[in-house]
């Protein structure tokens, strides 16, 4: 893997998502439903998405690392969630409050954690040998990559630099 950043800014990071999410929850009046083209995503589903893979992916490894040495960390298709548990047909605003106590537990967990255990490894099926600190950075890649798609659906609703 690519040498992550330095733990606070992994951390800072991660609390600059939330709070962009929060900011977008509080101030948006678009269509959570709407998919700008086919194929693509709506807000609703990528909400759905943020929830399921801070619970399902970033805090089930993050957990696995610390809990266990030299943990299995499995790869997911977290994309494919969206059609199996009909995001479209969710609750976007419900999902985005979900995600948002999600992340506070993430962050917490994170926050408390002493430098060693940022190093602890595990071994990702696509990655091989892998830190705790180097998967919070796949996690913030993660993030980054869908403030861009949230800054393309919101559109004229809230300036890009608020998502980005």
């Amino acid at each position: 893997m690519i040498n992550p950043p330095p733990i606070p800014d992994l951390l800072a990071e991660l609390r600059r998502f939330r709070t962009r999410i929060t900011r977008l929850m509080d101030d948006l009046q678009v269509d959570w439903h709407a998919r700008p083209s086919a194929g693509a995503w709506s807000l609703t589903e990528v909400a759905c998405h943020l929830r399921d893979v801070e619970r399902e992916v970033h805090q089930y490894r993050l957990r696995a690392i610390l809990e266990a040495d030299n943990a299995f960390i499995a790869g997911v298709d977290a994309d494919e969630w969206a059609n199996i548990r009909d995001y479209q047909e969710q609750d976007g605003l419900t999902a985005t409050r979900d995600f948002l106590d999600l992340r506070d537990e993430t962050v917490a967990i994170l926050a408390g954690l002493p430098s060693v255990a940022w190093r602890r490894q595990g071994q990702h099926s696509f990655f091989g040998p892998t830190t705790l600190q180097e998967l919070v950075y796949l996690a913030v890649q993660h993030d980054r990559a869908h403030a861009r798609q949230i800054a393309e659906l919101t559109a004229g609703h809230l300036p890009v630099e608020e998502i980005e």
